[in-house]
């Protein structure tokens, strides 16, 4: 355990610390499928919810609209996902494409063995209590 004083007792910057070493444990399992962890997370929340639009997913995925529309850009570039125009505001609903649900099946067992390794870092039974407690925080404000 460090020294906690100083900037370390910022509660951002622990909880970003935390966010940069798990996107580093997920991103290198899953790179043998091809996937970031965000591409992942982003194929497997559309796959989850068919025909959501942008706006739902960036509240889902707590992005700006902007920022979800640039990463999303190169996975219907692979075709990965797939648009249908909603209404006359040019909104877009998504849904993953059977190239996309491929690529899912092909990363899963990828994710499961990043699941397994934090799961090992921190404890099954503290694993899940931190991530219960993080959406909880997020999605209670």
């Amino acid at each position: 355990m460090i020294d906690i004083k100083g900037p370390d007792l910022c509660h951002c910057l622990a909880a970003r610390r935390a966010a940069r070493h798990m996107t580093r444990l997920y991103d290198r399992q899953l790179a043998s499928a091809g996937l970031s962890t965000s591409q992942f997370s982003l194929l497997a929340l559309v796959e989850t919810h068919p025909g959501i639009s942008i706006p739902d997913l960036a509240v889902r995925m707590v992005m700006e609209r902007t920022t979800l529309l640039r990463a999303i850009k190169p996975m219907r570039e692979q075709g990965w996902l797939l648009s249908e125009a909603l209404g006359a505001k040019s909104a877009l609903a998504f849904t993953v494409s059977e190239t996309g649900a491929a690529k899912l099946r092909e990363a899963e067992p990828y994710w499961k063995a990043a699941q397994k390794e934090f799961e090992a870092q921190a404890g099954r039974q503290r694993a899940v209590q931190l991530r219960n407690e993080l959406l909880d925080l997020v999605f209670a404000a």
